[in-house]
């Protein structure tokens, strides 16, 4: 016969101090409804049984521990039970998160100690070891939490507010989750409900406690002592939304003595309202109660939902044939349109077209065979035939070349005078001081430089790399050249190209940046002699130029640093005319420096002088027509021209000015493809005005795609000589972290290969790891080496400053940002159709979000792509994590916080070769990760391990070998030893050589 239990008040009596709920009378009844009840020293959190981690709990057990402790406390031990901890005082926050919870995984049964803290009970399939991420601890094998007893701060009962406990509910009735269902909500957790900021961005309250936001001051003890009244108004909030979401009529004065409760117990009220003599009372809390009250008759209480996410937009993918399919079409219909324009005599506006198509679909393998098709055809009815393929860089072209090369074609990559030899150190250019000068001067460089038409010539014209890459450009059926060829232009009649071909975005390079100075309006001019013949009105031209420049400077100088306004050239009397013959006047009365072909060197000090002073008057011509186009627009500032700051020392204040290449007049006007996974239409337009865009997005259905919550910016990362030891010491840690989760993932995949992302100033740190690539970002579009990688890991993320993407705001959009960049939830799109939230940085201005997502979030997309995950199949997956605060436009698999991820202890002695489940033996095996003993124990304990290691021969997705080994001497007990690859005989010699002689050795 079962035994008899009295019945028992919703929110628990006092253990010890109330008859019928000590360890002694309840346990077995626990043990009944499934769970595993430990003895908890009375008002305190401790479990005083020995051994009790790892322990069986059955019926003798507990009576033997009844019998010892009958009137301690009740704790639960968790492992198949697990238990979510929201330790955040923040009612707001702490409701969100058991909301949160129970949206995720249902509703359950909920205990309360020092409120508004919550604890959530649910049960696993599969235990698992403890996670934590912020002030949240799901508490899992190994641990426990008070069920029944007094809680020491409070010195107040635990309660379970919804009535019902574990003594009402079976183990089985709760909500079953998975290890992965928690890893999930920690992610969305960190997300919407981030931890409190540290450091610098806290605030020192008035009796030297730091606190942050709006949130109350609390002494040393937790206590509320500033901001008491909205403390008190906000337990009242919460405490009407409780019952208006338990159903039913709320009973105000019931309400208020849980207010007041809550309000006591977490309170300092030693002092009176507002320091008076006049105290807090119950009547304060019923008054807060039936206020809230009030307002929610009237239908006016804020409702307490879950942040709003900003939902990431996935367009639809087609099924790859399909895709494939569309992709063709299109680049057929453009050889089409284009070969029509040529037999046309080119008459009308030659077509542009731009397509935006998924990695790895084929684009340019499909864009090739068309082409060369159509070139086939335009040769044989004599039209111009000839390509020219522009790439990112002139690797890309080098090894596009071969590609290219088919039958009998002749193929050629155009290189800058600048550009490296091909395979070697060496510049193209046998004269480049001379092509420098012509540059800064503003001529062109061949005529200035190389060769006149009189014949005059460089003299290293015939030995010079550059010419004999121009005769190869001037004879090739298809030419390829890097981007900066566009606004350049090449060497080759345009009437014997048929179309340009751009593979990838090209707008970035469009960019063009000239400086000077505010007194270099004001400064006289370097002159050689008369500029015309005239001297009366060359005279007059001076002096109306020179007027025209003070007025620039004034306004300027009025203006300010920031970008300028419009409004302060009209107050200068400047207008729309004056600025543009300004820009003519100064090209007009420029200083020639008498550049020419093989120029002597003793002539050559003076050209560099007169170089420098022709290089200003192009930076105040590009000033003037900046200015020209701010007068003649609406904008009030366009961001195109800024004033920076005055130098301290100097005073001198430098002007920035920023304008657009523009393509090449001849290329512009032939037949344009451009191609690129990432096209933004409204940043293609500033440089391709009037593309034609159209977008073809591939499934990916193979490609499994998980997001790491945390932060792996540059300032997480990157050591800072100006940061603190402190601070560069917290980077090295957090890399090193990042670098033993790439090795634990290769190792994993193994033999597969792995190939990681991030940042160029990280990449070495990721070099030499068995079965790891590595790339940086910016230099990895295209590149096709990667296809079968098993494993793709982006770490961090490009991400522009404000200032940079305020100036990209300017000169591409003619707009001048607001706001700044700042943190928010998106929601990403899982495969299943819902949503998660994920923190990221996005700017708070669309036109400066447009460009910092064209930045970062688009070159995070491309750098996934060398994985090509269209085209990856159910035997050849391929997994990618993305460890950056980006919301990419991909459907997502797993959501996930850093912390649950992270290697942890077992990883790293893994991962040093061998970990084992004593204290001692892995001090004396790890010297370099614990100083002895103790350390490694709590070490273990911190990370969850109570002298054991919870698995079986596998770990977070790795086969682990084991032995079972017992070390030679008097009270040795048997341990575990793991290891991940090596030989067995090679891991005993090796724990015998650190260890000593071992009595015993069992296989796993």
């Amino acid at each position: 016969m079962g035994r008899e239990f009295a019945p028992l008040p919703a929110t628990g009596p006092p253990v010890g101090e109330q008859p019928g709920l000590s360890y002694r009378d309840w346990a077995t009844r626990l043990l009944e409804m499934g769970y595993e009840p430990l003895p908890i020293k009375p008002r305190t959190k401790e479990a005083v049984a020995k051994g009790w981690t790892t322990v069986h709990i059955d019926a003798a057990q507990v009576e033997a521990w009844a019998s010892a402790f009958p009137d301690h406390g009740i704790g639960l031990r968790t492992g198949w039970l697990v238990a979510i901890d929201i330790d955040v005082l923040d009612p707001d926050c702490a409701h969100g998160l058991q909301a949160l919870a129970v949206a995720r995984f249902g509703p359950t049964l909920m205990r309360v100690g020092l409120w508004p803290k919550h604890l959530l009970l649910y049960r696993t399939d599969v235990p698992f070891v403890k996670m934590k991420v912020g002030q949240v601890e799901v508490l899992a094998q190994g641990q426990q939490f008070v069920a029944f007893g007094i809680h020491p701060k409070t010195q107040k009962p635990y309660g379970w507010p919804f009535g019902e406990t574990p003594l009402d509910v079976a183990f089985d009735q709760l909500p079953l989750i998975t290890k992965r269902d928690i890893e999930a909500f920690l992610a969305e957790a960190a997300a919407l409900f981030p931890a409190e900021e540290t450091g610098s961005r806290r605030r020192e309250s008035r009796a030297g406690v730091q606190s942050s936001g709006h949130a109350p001051v609390r002494d040393k003890n937790g206590l509320v002592i500033d901001g008491r009244d909205g403390w008190l108004s906000s337990i009242a909030y919460h405490a009407v939304w409780d019952a208006m979401d338990a159903g039913g009529t709320p009973e105000p004065v019931a309400l208020a003595d849980r207010v007041w409760d809550r309000f006591a117990e977490t309170t300092d009220l030693t002092r009176g309202k507002k320091d008076g003599e006049v105290g807090y009372s119950r009547a304060d809390a019923l008054q807060k109660v039936r206020d809230k009250l009030g307002l929610a008759k009237k239908g006016r209480l804020p409702a307490r939902n879950l942040t709003d996410l900003q939902p990431v937009v996935v367009e639809p993918g087609l099924p790859l044939e399909e895709a494939r399919a569309r992709l063709d079409a299109v680049i057929g219909e453009f050889a089409t349109r284009a070969e029509a324009w040529h037999a046309n005599s080119q008459v009308d506006a030659a077509p542009r077209i731009g397509i935006r198509a998924s990695v790895g679909l084929g684009k340019t393998a499909v864009s090739r065979r068309h082409l060369l098709e159509l070139q086939a055809r335009l040769k044989a009815d004599g039209l111009p035939h000839r390509l020219l393929i522009v790439t990112p860089s002139l690797a890309l072209a080098d090894e596009s070349a071969a590609a290219w090369r088919q039958g009998d074609l002749k193929v050629a990559v155009h290189r800058g005078y600048e550009a490296k030899q091909p395979g070697r150190k060496e510049i193209m250019c046998r004269d480049i001081d001379m092509v420098r000068m012509a540059t800064k001067a503003g001529l062109p460089v061949f005529p200035n430089t190389c060769l006149r038409k009189g014949g005059v010539k460089c003299h290293a014209f015939e030995l010079c790399p550059k010419q004999w890459n121009r005769d190869d450009v001037e004879k090739a059926d298809i030419v390829l050249a890097a981007y900066d060829a566009l606004y350049t232009g090449l060497p080759v009649s345009p009437e014997k190209l048929a179309l340009v071909l751009i593979d990838e975005g090209c707008w970035v390079r469009s960019v063009k940046e000239t400086g000077l100075y505010l007194h270099d309006l004001r400064q006289p001019d370097a002159v050689d002699e008369q500029r015309s013949g005239d001297a009366d009105h060359e005279a007059e031209a001076w002096a109306a130029l020179f007027a025209l420049r003070y007025k620039a400077a004034d306004a300027l100088q009025a203006n300010g640093r920031g970008p300028l306004s419009r409004q302060v050239l009209l107050d200068k009397g400047l207008s729309v005319s004056d600025c543009a013959t300004a820009g003519v006047m100064e090209i007009q009365l420029r200083v020639d420096p008498g550049l020419r072909p093989g120029m002597y060197q003793s002539e050559r000090k003076k050209a560099f002088e007169l170089s420098k002073a022709a290089q200003k008057s192009v930076a105040r011509e590009a000033l003037f027509l900046a200015m020209e186009r701010l007068l003649a627009g609406e904008a009030e500032q366009d961001g195109r021209i800024v004033l920076r700051p005055s130098d301290p020392e100097t005073g001198v204040q430098a002007i920035k000015v920023m304008g657009l290449h523009q393509i090449d007049p001849a290329l512009a006007s032939l037949p344009i493809l451009h191609l690129d996974a990432t096209l933004r239409p409204d940043l293609a337009e500033t440089v391709l005005p009037g593309l034609e865009v159209t977008e073809i997005t591939a499934a990916m259905p193979h490609m499994r795609l998980k997001a790491v919550q945390g932060r792996f910016g540059k300032t997480t990362l990157v050591q800072d000589a100006k940061a603190s030891r402190a601070e560069n010491t917290r980077r090295a840690n957090r890399l090193r972290e990042c670098v033993n989760h790439v090795r634990w993932e290769a190792a994993r995949v193994s033999p597969r290969t792995v190939l990681v992302v991030t940042h160029i100033d990280l990449e070495s740190a990721f070099a030499g790891i068995p079965n790891v690539s590595t790339g940086h970002f910016n230099a990895i579009a295209g590149l096709d080496i990667y296809k079968d990688v098993a494993l793709l890991i982006v770490i961090g993320r490009p991400m522009p400053s404000e200032d940079a993407l305020a100036e990209l705001s300017g000169v591409h959009l003619g707009h001048v940002p607001q706001g700044k960049l700042v943190e928010r939830n998106a929601g990403l799109l899982m495969r299943e159709g819902t949503r998660r939230a994920y923190r990221v940085r996005q700017h708070e201005d669309p036109t400066a979000e447009l460009l910092r997502a064209a930045i970062c979030d688009d070159e995070i997309v491309q750098a996934i792509g060398r994985g090509r995950g269209v085209n990856r199949t159910v035997d050849n997956p391929l997994e990618v994590q993305v460890l950056a605060d980006v919301a990419l436009p991909m459907l997502h698999d797993r959501v996930v916080a850093w912390e649950s991820i992270l290697p942890d202890l077992l990883q790293r002695m893994l991962l040093a070769g061998i970990a084992v489940d004593s204290p001692a033996d892995a001090a004396v095996l790890h010297p370099d990760m614990f100083e002895n003993e103790k350390q490694a124990q709590k070490a273990m304990e911190r990370w969850g391990f109570k002298r054991h290691f919870p698995m079986s021969n596998t770990y977070r997705g790795m086969s682990l070998k084991s032995a079972r080994y017992r070390r030679s001497g008097r009270g040795r007990s048997w341990q575990t030893a793991y290891w991940i690859s090596v030989n067995a005989d090679v891991v005993r010699a090796e724990m015998v050589s650190a260890l000593g002689p071992l009595d015993g050795w069992s296989l796993g």
